[in-house]
């Protein structure tokens, strides 16, 4: 990770020095736990929001974003006159005033999201802040991450500082059941609460909340299951199940999005009346992922993403019909399968393509065979492993020839 750390370092540097500053972060989890973290360790003032809103900040003073940002950089670039994105969801371009594991081939779905990036930037200014690594590991959580690969750094130190020890946080509560309570308070429109418990304050009214939060998401969800076959039946066809519901819960549509996502191995797109038109969460399962859905890229102009898991909003409720069947056409084309021809020239074709050792799982189709000094043939598959296979393909034969030539 040497250019990303360079990267970490460059953010630190620019936080510290633009003090102080007001922080706009997105009201989820990762969000609130981002929030709280640049709260105890910056001069600066913390706005929630649920989806991002310009005309709400001040643009004349220096604004660090967090959790949000990454897909309205021009936007920002054009209303806000100083600052700085430090954000994990995937963008059509990244530029310099941005810290993003996207930007170096981090895949930030699944590690670092912002409250650990952030974390990694906060540690750059002092040990004495390593205290604060629980708050990535709150946020990883809360977003679904695994605490592996990029994110183990943050686990070592809130291990090592007391912090989190055996899935006990602060030596007095489960993490799970702490991410819980955070949660519960963001989906009841109590994200101050939220921020105040991810700093071990008004516990107690926290657990309230996860009460009441678990008591109506059990009834949503039981009104959903309920009528699930005449939501199959209501999309036979699509390559999603679109749930239009006005009984259940706004607050509540990416819970019930993933929770019935996983219960039926399906890409659910729930779609919930909100107080400004129609909000929209999407989660999809791992394994039709690895086929190639990607609710982000799906979700294009309408909102964004990872590939697993994304949102939008439509201003007024006529516009549903036109972003069902526009979502369900990109859907369609990830399903169907391309094929790409491969034509490189090669030194040695035959004795490298004899040294080549291809995994061609999860792929219809691989036929690749030396001729002439080149290494010809086709990948075949889902749109989203194609690319996969033909990097794998190119890395195995500059490992060859790198091979033949030491040899």
């Amino acid at each position: 990770m040497g250019e990303f750390a360079e990267a970490v370092k460059h953010a630190s540097r620019v936080l510290r020095e633009s003090q102080p500053f007001q922080v706009v972060t997105h009201g989820d989890v990762d969000g609130v736990a981002a929030g709280a973290l640049a709260q105890s360790v910056f001069d600066c003032e913390v706005i929630i929001q649920k989806r991002l809103n310009l005309e709400k900040i001040d643009p004349s003073k220096f604004t660090l974003f967090l959790d949000l940002g990454s897909s309205q950089v021009k936007e920002i670039d054009q209303k806000v006159e100083t600052y700085f994105v430090v954000d994990h969801h995937p963008a059509e371009e990244y530029t310099e005033h941005m810290l993003n594991p996207w930007m170096y081939n981090i895949d930030g779905t699944r590690v670092l999201c912002a409250a650990a990036t952030l974390y990694l930037v906060v540690k750059q200014l002092g040990k004495e802040f390593e205290k604060f690594s629980y708050l990535g590991l709150v946020g990883a959580l809360g977003d679904r991450q695994v605490l592996e690969r990029e994110n183990e750094e943050i686990v070592e130190d809130a291990r090592n500082t007391g912090m989190y020890k055996n899935g006990v946080l602060n030596q007095k509560y489960a993490i799970d059941e702490f991410v819980d309570v955070v949660n519960a308070c963001c989906r009841n429109s109590k994200k101050e609460l939220a921020l105040r418990v991810c700093l071990f304050q008004d516990y107690s009214k926290g657990e309230r909340e996860l009460q009441k939060y678990r008591k109506i998401f059990q009834k949503d969800l039981n009104h959903l299951t309920g009528r699930w076959d005449s939501i199959r039946r209501e999309n036979r066809g699509r390559k999603a199940f679109y749930v239009y519901d006005t009984e259940i819960t706004p607050k509540y549509a990416g819970e019930l999005a993933t929770e019935l996502a996983q219960k039926y191995g399906e890409t659910v797109i729930v779609l919930v009346n909100d107080s400004d038109g129609v909000k929209i969460s999407g989660r999809s399962v791992p394994a039709l992922v690895e086929k190639g859905i990607d609710l982000g890229r799906a979700f294009k102009g309408f909102g964004g993403g990872h590939d697993i898991a994304a949102g939008a909003f439509l201003e007024k409720s006529d516009m549903i019909e036109t972003f069902i069947q526009v979502t369900n056409e990109r859907l369609s084309c990830m399903y169907t399968p391309v094929t790409v021809t491969v034509d490189i020239p090669v030194k040695d074709a035959e004795k490298v393509m004899k040294a080549l050792s291809i995994d061609n799982k999860g792929y219809t189709n691989i036929r690749v065979t030396a001729h002439d000094g080149r290494i010809v043939g086709e990948v075949t598959g889902t749109a989203g492993t194609v690319k996969n296979i033909t990097d794998d393909l190119l890395a195995c034969i500059i490992s060859a020839v790198q091979m033949m030539e030491e040899d």
